[in-house]
């Protein structure tokens, strides 16, 4: 084989490589775009069926997020706080906003997710057989601070508390489990 047919057939195989890795590339990002996110889809009949828009003096980042879902906890009939999810497409996407009734005072955190702080001696990997049971996911975690974030159980409006109340069970391995809150500066 000359060394011009060497070359030939190198380029060849690179170009035929390119391409076929482009085509798999390609074929990833339009499946991804096709795939529907839970969140977008959960319950926007609720905000044209009448959901209640935000009240006024929330901070202007949170007035412009798209209304997904609204309720009141733990129901209508006994409300004691009123609860929003919304959607932001260009910082973080799922934002709870909850009201307390009684007080009027406002709190934000995220609506998909819980933050947990491990106990002493408690490696991240000690939650997964908790996890796989209650069907969670882990989304990150932090070994130096002992923290782990994992995703809710549901999408609906009391996701968070019905997350906080089925970790309870496996208290030893954390030294609290609470909210993903967000706070402004």
């Amino acid at each position: 084989m000359k060394k011009f047919d060497r070359i030939f057939i190198y380029i060849v195989g690179f170009i035929l490589g390119s391409l076929l890795v482009s085509m798999i590339m390609k074929r990833r990002a339009l499946k991804e775009e096709a795939s529907v996110d839970p969140w977008v889809m959960h319950n926007a009949a609720a905000v044209e069926a009448g959901a209640e828009g935000l009240p006024e003096g929330l901070p202007e980042v949170i007035q412009i997020g798209k209304i997904l879902d609204f309720g009141y906890l733990p129901n209508e009939a006994e409300a004691q706080s009123r609860v929003w999810h919304l959607n932001f497409e260009e910082s973080y996407p799922y934002v709870r906003v909850e009201e307390d009734l009684s007080t009027g005072d406002f709190s934000y955190m995220a609506a998909d997710q819980v933050l947990i702080e491990l106990a002493d001696d408690v490696d991240v990997t000690a939650l997964k057989p908790m996890l796989d049971e209650l069907g969670l996911r882990l989304r990150m975690f932090n070994r130096k601070d002992q923290i782990a974030v994992v995703g809710v159980l549901t999408t609906q409006i009391d996701a968070v508390p019905a997350t906080i109340e089925a970790l309870q069970p496996y208290s030893e391995l954390f030294r609290a489990v609470g909210p993903d809150v967000i706070e402004f500066k």
